[in-house]
C-alpha cells in the first residue's frame, strides 16, 4: 500500500500464477505538426498516420495507448477535419485512449519564460478539457528536452507526470534493469513523476517484426512485478516517415502488431500512464541532469541550448522572441495583449530553432513563420505604445548575448538591428506591414551528413550503387538516401555569416564566380571587424554612424559608413565614404553584401527587374552581373512585396542564390535559403583621396 497525492491504493497481488508474469506495456504517440508548415504536409500527415491510426485502433477495444497531439495540429485539426475530434472524444471517454498535455505550440520548455511554460501548457490542458472532456496530468516535453528546473513549473500548471528517454537515467549511470517503471523528482517541493522511454522498442517499432517485440517484452516478464515499457515517440513514424504507410498500413503491420497484443493480454497489459500510477508506486527518487535522447544529443553537441551557439541564425530568432517577450506587460488592453502573447507563443515553435534528421532551421518558411509571429506581437506592441505614425524607437542593448550591445531601431515600417562589433553590418530587417523579416538568412555550413554524401559519391563511382539502395522500411537514423541528382557540387561552406552591409575590399580581379563560391581574396580588414559607433538624432529622424581605420593591400584607408532612418518613411539611406589615408596608391573592388530572404528561388511569383532592361535569368535562384545599375527591384507577388535597391554612383551589381544542402526524413534536400545582390565598384584611391558611395533601400507592399 502506498500514498499518492492523497490517496490509498492497494496493489493487489495476482490471484493466478501464469506462465509468465505479466509485463505492462505502453504506446504513446506524439503527434505535431509545426506553426509554419506547408498546409499540404498537415493534410498528408493526417491522412496517411493520424487518421489510419485511430482507426485501426477502433478494432481493438481492449487495447489502451496513450496520444499527444500538439496545439498547432490540433487547430489544423479542428478547422479542416473535424469529425476526427469526435472519434477521438469516444475513445477518451471509454477509457481505451489517455491523451497528453504539454506546450500549446511545441515549445522547447527550457528555454521560454516559466509564465510562458505554464500559459502554453494550461492552454493546451483546457482546449483538450473543451473540445475532448478530459483532465489531462501528464505532458509531453518537446524532444524530450530535460532540465531539472521544469519540475516546479510544470506542477504549478498542473502536470504530474512526463517521459524522457532511458538515455537521461543512463546519464547518472542507471541500468536498463532499472528502468522498468517510474521515478518522482522533485523542485523547491513540487514533485513530479518520470516514466523512461525505451530505445530498444523505439528502433524495433514499426521497423522490425512483431515477433521481436514479443520477445522483448517477454524477457521483461522475468524481472520484478509490474515491470513496464514504455514506447514513447512520434506518431509520424506511423505513416509518414518514408515506407511507413504501406508497411504499417497496406501491408498490415500495425494490425498485426494489435492482433499480437490481443492474443497475449494475459501476460501483456496494455495501460496508460496514469493507470499504472495508480496501480504502481515510485521506483525511488531521482534527479537527472539536462538531457535529450542520444541522437538529439549527437546533433547538439551533447546539450540542445548548443544550438544556439552553433547557429547564430536560431539564436537570432530566439533573442528576438525573448525581446517582444520583454515588451509585452507594456500593453494595457487586455484583449491585445492576450492576442500578442499568442502570437509570442506561437513564435516559441520548437522546429525552426534547431535540425537533426528533419529540416527545421534549414527550412525556411518555419523561420518565416517564427519571425511573422513575433512581428505580429511586435506591432500589437508598439501601436499601443505610439497610437501615431510618426514614432521613433532607438535601443542600444546587447541584444544576443555576447557580450557586444547592438543598435536596434525601429518605426512604424521598420524594425533594424545594427552590429558595430561586426562591422556596423545589417542583422534584421523587418518590415512591418507584411511582418516579413527580409535577413531571415542561413549562413552555409558544413554538416557531418556531407560526409556521407560524399561517401556514396565515392561509391557510385566505383561502380558500386548497391548501399545507396532502401532495402525495407528503416528508421530515419538509419536510412540515407537523396531527393536529386549531383547535390555534391552544392556543398559549398561559407567563410562568414550572411547578413546586409557586409564590407568588401577585393582585388580588382574579383569575378561573380569567385565571389559565390567563396574562393575570392579580402584584401581589407573590414569585414564584419568592430567599427565605432554615434548615433544623432534629430527630430523625426536618426543618423548611426560607423567607422573604421583599417588596412587594404598594405595601405591604409578610412571607411565611414551612416545609416539614416525617419520616423514615417519606407526609405533606409546608407552613405558610404572611403579615404585613403596613407602614401600608397590602392586599387581595389569595394562591395556592400546584402542577403535578401524570398523563402522561393524559382517561383514565378518572386524575380529581379532592372528598370530597362531584359535580364537572362530573372528568377530569385538566378545568377547574373549587370553593369551600371542605378537600380534594382525584387518583387515577391506572394507576399505582396516589392523591394528596390538604388545606387549612386550606379554600380556594377552581383546576383546569386544561397541553397543549402540539409536533411529531411525524405533524404539529403536542396534548399533555397535567401538571394546575394553585391553592389560593388571599381577604384583607384591615391594618397589622400577619397570616394562617395549612395545605397537607398526602400519596401512597399
Amino acid at each position: 500500500m502506498y500514498l499518492d497525492e492523497g490517496s490509498a491504493l492497494t496493489i493487489e497481488k495476482e490471484e493466478k500464477k501464469t506462465q509468465r508474469k505479466p509485463v505492462s506495456f505502453i504506446l504513446a504517440l506524439h503527434n505535431h505538426q509545426p506553426v509554419g508548415n506547408l498546409p499540404e504536409v498537415f493534410a498528408a500527415a493526417f491522412e496517411n498516420a493520424y487518421a489510419p491510426f485511430v482507426e485501426v485502433l477502433k478494432r481493438y477495444p481492449s487495447l489502451k495507448v496513450v496520444l499527444h497531439y500538439s496545439g498547432s495540429l490540433l487547430d489544423w485539426i479542428e478547422k479542416n477535419e473535424p469529425s476526427f475530434l469526435i472519434s477521438l472524444r469516444e475513445l477518451v471517454e471509454k477509457g481505451q485512449v489517455e491523451l497528453m498535455g504539454g506546450g500549446y505550440y511545441e515549445p522547447i520548455l527550457p528555454v521560454i519564460p516559466d509564465s510562458d511554460k505554464k500559459g502554453q501548457i494550461l492552454k493546451l490542458s483546457r482546449y483538450l478539457k473543451n473540445r475532448l472532456g478530459t483532465e489531462v496530468s501528464g505532458a509531453w516535453l518537446a524532444e524530450r528536452i530535460w532540465e531539472p528546473h521544469l519540475a516546479r513549473p510544470l506542477f504549478e500548471a498542473g502536470i504530474r507526470y512526463v517521459v524522457v528517454d532511458d538515455a537521461h537515467f543512463q546519464e547518472i549511470g542507471m541500468k536498463s534493469e532499472e528502468l522498468l517503471g517510474y521515478y518522482i523528482t522533485e523542485e523547491e517541493g513540487c514533485p513530479l513523476k518520470i516514466f523512461p522511454i525505451s530505445e530498444k522498442l523505439r528502433y524495433l517499432i514499426p521497423f522490425e517484426k512483431i515477433e521481436e517485440t514479443k520477445e522483448f517484452l517477454g524477457s521483461l516478464a522475468s524481472k520484478s512485478p509490474g515491470s513496464l515499457a514504455v514506447l514513447a515517440d512520434d506518431g509520424e513514424k506511423f505513416g509518414v516517415w518514408p515506407g511507413t504507410h504501406k508497411h504499417v498500413y497496406e501491408e498490415g503491420w500495425l494490425e498485426n502488431f494489435f492482433q499480437m497484443l490481443t492474443d497475449n493480454e494475459d501476460w501483456i497489459k496494455t495501460t496508460t500512464f496514469s493507470e499504472y500510477i495508480k496501480s504502481y508506486p515510485p521506483r525511488d527518487r531521482v534527479y537527472l541532469p539536462a538531457a535529450s535522447y542520444r541522437e538529439m544529443k549527437q546533433w547538439a553537441g551533447g546539450y540542445w541550448r548548443n544550438f544556439l551557439v552553433r547557429y547564430p541564425e536560431s539564436n537570432r530568432m530566439h533573442k528576438k522572441m525573448l525581446a517582444v517577450r520583454k515588451r509585452l506587460p507594456q500593453v494595457t488592453r487586455k484583449r491585445a495583449r492576450q492576442k500578442a502573447r499568442d502570437f509570442i507563443w506561437a513564435a516559441q515553435c520548437n522546429c525552426a530553432y534547431w535540425h537533426g534528421v528533419f529540416g527545421g532551421l534549414y527550412l525556411n518558411f518555419l523561420r518565416a513563420a517564427v519571425y511573422e509571429n513575433l512581428i505580429k506581437a511586435e506591432n500589437i506592441i508598439v501601436r499601443e505604445l505610439h497610437p501615431r505614425d510618426n514614432w521613433l524607437e532607438i535601443k542600444v542593448e546587447d541584444r544576443d548575448y555576447d557580450g557586444f550591445q547592438e543598435i536596434i531601431l525601429n518605426n512604424e515600417y521598420y524594425g533594424l538591428l545594427l552590429s558595430p562589433n561586426l562591422g556596423g553590418s545589417l542583422w534584421e530587417l523587418s518590415y512591418r506591414p507584411a511582418a516579413v523579416n527580409l535577413l531571415d538568412t542561413l549562413t552555409r555550413r558544413k554538416e557531418t551528413y556531407h560526409d556521407d554524401l560524399l561517401k556514396q559519391e565515392i561509391i557510385k563511382n566505383n561502380g558500386n550503387e548497391s548501399s545507396n539502395v532502401n532495402n525495407g522500411v528503416k528508421t530515419i537514423h538509419k536510412r540515407f538516401a537523396v531527393k536529386e541528382d549531383g547535390l555534391q557540387d552544392f556543398l559549398v561552406y561559407d567563410r562568414y555569416p550572411r547578413g546586409a552591409l557586409l564590407d568588401h575590399f577585393l582585388p580588382p580581379e574579383t569575378d561573380l564566380d569567385s565571389f559565390s563560391r567563396g574562393t575570392f581574396t579580402e584584401t581589407g580588414d573590414f569585414l564584419l571587424q568592430p567599427y565605432k559607433a554615434e548615433i544623432e538624432r534629430l527630430q523625426g529622424k536618426v543618423t548611426v554612424s560607423f567607422q573604421r581605420r583599417g588596412a587594404v593591400d598594405k595601405g591604409e584607408l578610412l571607411l565611414r559608413k551612416k545609416i539614416f532612418l525617419e520616423t514615417s518613411s519606407q526609405s533606409i539611406k546608407i552613405e558610404y565614404n572611403l579615404q585613403n589615408t596613407g602614401e600608397k596608391e590602392l586599387p581595389f573592388k569595394f562591395g556592400s553584401e546584402f542577403n535578401l530572404a524570398f523563402l522561393s528561388g524559382d517561383s514565378p511569383e518572386r524575380y529581379y527587374h532592372i528598370p530597362g532592361r531584359a535580364l537572362g535569368e530573372t528568377h530569385l535562384a538566378g545568377r547574373g552581373e549587370e553593369e551600371e545599375v542605378e537600380e534594382l527591384m525584387i518583387f515577391d507577388e506572394w507576399r505582396k512585396l516589392e523591394v528596390a535597391l538604388r545606387f549612386s554612383p550606379a554600380a556594377r551589381v552581383w546576383r546569386f542564390p544561397i541553397e543549402t544542402v540539409s536533411q529531411s526524413e525524405g533524404g539529403l534536400e536542396r534548399v533555397y535559403q535567401q538571394s546575394v545582390i553585391v553592389p560593388n565598384w571599381d577604384l583607384t584611391l591615391g594618397s589622400g583621396a577619397d570616394s562617395n558611395f549612395n545605397i537607398e533601400l526602400c519596401i512597399n507592399s
